[in-house]
């Protein structure tokens, strides 16, 4: 018989080894954890001294309020912490720090000496520790903050210490985490030292508002001609707001560099949330770079769950969802207000953001029977036009010029430009989007029909309808399917005009079966419904549009959550600037030229 295992505790030393491995995965991580602390303690001067890109000496001083004796030997302990004291603590976290797992494990792999006072004692604390083992506790002529200094990180385990990679690798980690806290708090000033040369040096901002004081910050760092064309964020809401600046495309880069995100103050990583940003510049940013921005996203400490990282590097939202719609929603928004893409004159510049329901963040297109319709004889496919009286808010300036080229394209003026619209593409966009809103919502209204239409369809197709009835119910089709694969019609989506209900239905479940067979990847069931009505629905090429019929087209379009893309990528609109066309002419911009473009 084999040897019976034993069960046994495992030594402190050796978990906290454990620990710090989660926590501590390189030295820029040990200098977060330490800069987090200096930021709890309410410090407003931070001094960062590092040798050998960390590896040899990290050391922290602030002047923030300091620790007492005890205070100052149980900070190294494991799970010793002032910030959470029960569970429900945990729901409403304020701090950067709450673990109590940083220094304990911080101090299992490296030479630790911690010298701190409180501005009500005479002396101070110094406490020095060695791989975990406390060596000396002792009075200390020290100022009132703390002075930490972390030396021969990963001394007791080489083969951590083996994984560090180059030292310019290392030390582009500490300036990431450092630039990355002294964007936070602006209003602190920021040191850094590498083998006592002064990298950064960061004073405090004298602005009044959180907005002013990180773009004087952002100067420092990012440089006069990257801050000087920034895009302003600044949207809140009674659940959510959002700070910061978005760089301006021409200073997009290739690795993603300088993208900053920040949750209650808290540096995170979040592929959803840049994504959402990401996808905010698709119109304006080059295939292949990535955009600079720093954001700031505020919420209640109860919608957010910060305890799901050893490193608290990533967060989990109570609405993943609403937060990458909002995101996205004001981002473009700032782009509209920039005149980066364009901001029709006709969109509403409010942000329909509620709690409950779960929010949604761009307000849909107006449901069939709000509209007026109208349809091309030659194809008979309705779409949506305006009334005559636009609802207040969302009406467009009546002075601004529109022109139909070629029955296709629609042109009109921006402040500093026109704007084409593929009068299609852009009919797609809002017919998919407002198609994803029907059968999400179960919503969409049915047109009944006088006379019941009945129409054959192939086995195959019958046996797809079959399977697709929620989604087409939603749309508004209202049908019946007879065991001889007889379909009776009884009503039909609003914006569908009466007598083209089989070639509209026939060509929906021929889109739907070419989408399945081309995706590349399998497309939701409501994905590739709405792109299938969308492509068959959409108003065609060569239908002649009167004015009203336009403005309404581009009002909807840009009512949209993507304005800028078909449902299968295609640009449903190109800007041309000002900039552009003198460039074509030969001509040169001169400031004259600039300041007429403002009152275009």
């Amino acid at each position: 018989m084999g040897q019976e295992m034993q069960i046994r505790r495992m030594p402190i030393e050796l978990a906290n080894k454990i620990a710090a491995g989660e926590v501590v995965q390189r030295p820029a991580s040990a200098l977060k954890e330490l800069l987090e602390n200096a930021i709890d303690a309410k410090a407003t001067e931070i001094t960062v001294s590092v040798k050998a890109s960390g590896s040899n000496l990290i050391q922290v001083s602030d002047n923030g309020t300091g620790m007492g004796p005890e205070d100052a030997v149980q900070c190294f302990e494991r799970h010793a912490t002032s910030k959470i004291t029960q569970s429900e603590d945990l729901e409403n976290i304020r701090t950067l720090g709450f673990r109590g797992e940083a220094l304990a494990s911080i101090a299992a792999i490296a030479q630790v000496t911690l010298n701190t006072k409180r501005g009500e004692n005479v002396q101070g604390t110094q406490v020095r520790i060695d791989g975990g083992q406390l060596l000396e506790t002792s009075p200390s002529a020290t100022t009132v903050g703390t002075i930490i200094e972390v030396r021969n990180l990963f001394f007791n385990v080489p083969a951590r210490r083996s994984f560090l990679k180059a030292p310019t690798t290392e030390f582009r980690h500490i300036s990431e985490v450092f630039i990355a806290c002294a964007l936070a708090n602006p209003w602190v000033t920021f040191r850094l030292d590498h083998e006592k040369q002064e990298v950064y040096r960061l004073i405090c901002s004298r602005a009044e508002n959180f907005q002013d004081a990180l773009r004087e910050r952002l100067r420092t760092i990012l440089g006069p001609e990257v801050t000087q064309h920034v895009v302003s964020v600044d949207e809140s809401t009674s659940y959510i707001s959002v700070q910061g600046y978005l760089a301006h495309p021409e200073h997009a880069r290739k690795s993603r560099k300088n993208q900053y995100l920040f949750v209650n103050g808290r540096s995170i990583k979040s592929a959803s949330i840049h994504h959402a940003i990401r996808t905010a510049y698709d119109a304006i940013l080059p295939e292949g770079r990535q955009p600079v921005y720093v954001l700031f996203l505020t919420i209640d400490p109860h919608n957010v769950d910060v305890n799901v990282h050893p490193s608290k590097l990533e967060v989990r939202f109570d609405d993943d969802r609403g937060i990458y719609n909002f995101v996205q929603a004001v981002c473009r928004r700032a782009f509209g207000i920039a005149d980066l893409i364009p901001q029709y004159p006709g969109t509403s510049s409010s942000l329909d953001f509620q709690r409950e329901p779960k929010f949604n963040s761009w307000k849909p297109p107006p449901r069939a029977n709000e509209l007026r319709p109208a349809y091309d004889e030659q194809t008979s496919i309705v779409y949506e036009v305006e009334p005559s009286q636009l609802p207040p808010g969302v009406s467009s300036k009546p002075d601004s010029f529109l022109w139909q080229i070629q029955e296709r394209y629609i042109l009109t003026q921006l402040s500093n430009g026109v704007l084409v619209v593929d009068q299609k593409a852009a009919h797609q966009r809002i017919l998919y989007e407002r198609a994803l809103e029907d059968m999400r919502s179960g919503g969409g209204l049915s047109q009944q029909l006088l006379f019941h239409h009945i129409i054959c369809l192939t086995q195959q197709d019958c046996d797809l309808l079959h399977e697709l009835a929620p989604q087409a119910r939603a749309l508004g089709f209202d049908y019946s399917i007879s065991e001889n694969r007889t379909v009776t019609i009884q009503g039909v989506p609003s914006h569908i005009r009466t007598g083209a209900e089989k070639e509209i239905l026939q060509s929906i479940l021929d889109a739907y079966k070419e989408n399945t067979q081309i995706a590349l990847t399998p497309l939701p069931v409501e994905e590739n419904m709405a792109r299938s009505l969308a492509s068959r629905c959409a108003l065609q090429s060569g239908v002649k549009l009167n004015e009203e019929e336009m403005r309404t087209l581009i009002d909807r379009l840009f009512e949209c959550q993507e304005p800028s893309r078909t449902p299968n990528g295609k640009p449903t609109f190109i800007r041309v600037t000002l900039e552009e066309l003198k460039h074509r002419f030969g001509q040169k911009i001169s400031d004259h030229d600039e300041v007429d473009q403002t009152i275009l």
